[in-house]
């Protein structure tokens, strides 16, 4: 006689961890939303994965109080196990390529930095806008040849572009007005960057640094160069590490995006 094989029963432990995860998935939404604001792109993903981590917390810890079965068929179970870990590699390989490209090393003595906008709170930077204008500064000032594009167009909700911001930061900053050049009409980074290269005489010939959070230096760095053939940088900037796992997933996105169409 064949012997039955033991079924595998759910792990309690590992369940527990789904429900830790995806309290904290809503615990890091409301934080995000009332310290910073609930109007961020794709803020929504985190309740949404909270929800799918508690939903499959309820699903097996009802299997393990009553001892029955999943209500699902085996075959379609299996399907979603290979959907989330073939998404899971992907992930993991996409941020790789991601943070990979922050830790780009950056020359000194550039012909020119472009400082990208961010949100403008009324007149007043965000802590992200803030960051780069402060980094911009100090290339700017450590490098008294180079010249600074403030680029960045104005929102419905913003009191000033986000250019204008950023020169009254830099010039805040102890850097020279006469060194700033203002590129007020972009709405994407695709625009920030090939609005900026036409301010230059010859674009192709000047050595230029792209000023960007970190997360962002992987993205802006494949449209930099699609734009521009000369010699191209990337400026990181530090991200807060409360803000960094949103707009690590934020990018993560953006950049399958770029991938698969091909539009960076």
């Amino acid at each position: 006689m064949k012997k039955k094989t033991a079924k595998r029963r759910p792990s309690k432990v590992v369940n527990l961890l789904f429900l830790l995860v995806g309290m904290l998935c809503f615990v890091y939404y409301f934080a995000n939303g009332f310290l910073i604001r609930f109007g961020q792109s794709l803020l929504w993903l985190w309740p949404l994965i909270g929800t799918a981590l508690l939903m499959r917390f309820a699903l097996v810890a009802r299997m393990i109080r009553t001892g029955r079965p999943s209500p699902f068929p085996r075959g379609f179970l299996r399907v979603i196990h290979v959907l989330v870990a073939v998404g899971l590699v992907i992930l993991f390989a996409v941020e790789g390529i991601i943070i990979k490209g922050a830790l780009e090393p950056t020359p000194a003595g550039l012909d020119c930095i472009i400082v990208l906008g961010a949100k403008v709170n009324g007149t007043s930077p965000s802590g992200a806008l803030r960051n780069r204008i402060e980094v911009a500064a100090e290339y700017a000032l450590a490098n008294p040849d180079t010249l600074v594009i403030a680029s960045g167009g104005q929102g419905e909700d913003e009191g000033i572009s986000e250019a204008e911001c950023i020169r009254r930061g830099l010039v805040a900053r102890g850097v020279p007005e006469e060194r700033i050049i203002l590129e007020d009409l972009s709405t994407s980074t695709r625009e920030n960057l090939r609005f900026s290269l036409e301010k230059l005489e010859n674009p192709d010939e000047t050595s230029i640094g792209v000023v960007t959070n970190n997360f962002h230096v992987f993205r802006a760095m494949k449209i930099a160069r699609s734009l521009h053939s000369g010699e191209t940088y990337a400026v990181p900037v530090a991200t807060s590490l409360f803000s960094l796992p949103h707009y690590l997933l934020r990018e993560f996105f953006a950049t399958c995006v770029g991938f698969v169409t091909g539009a960076w």
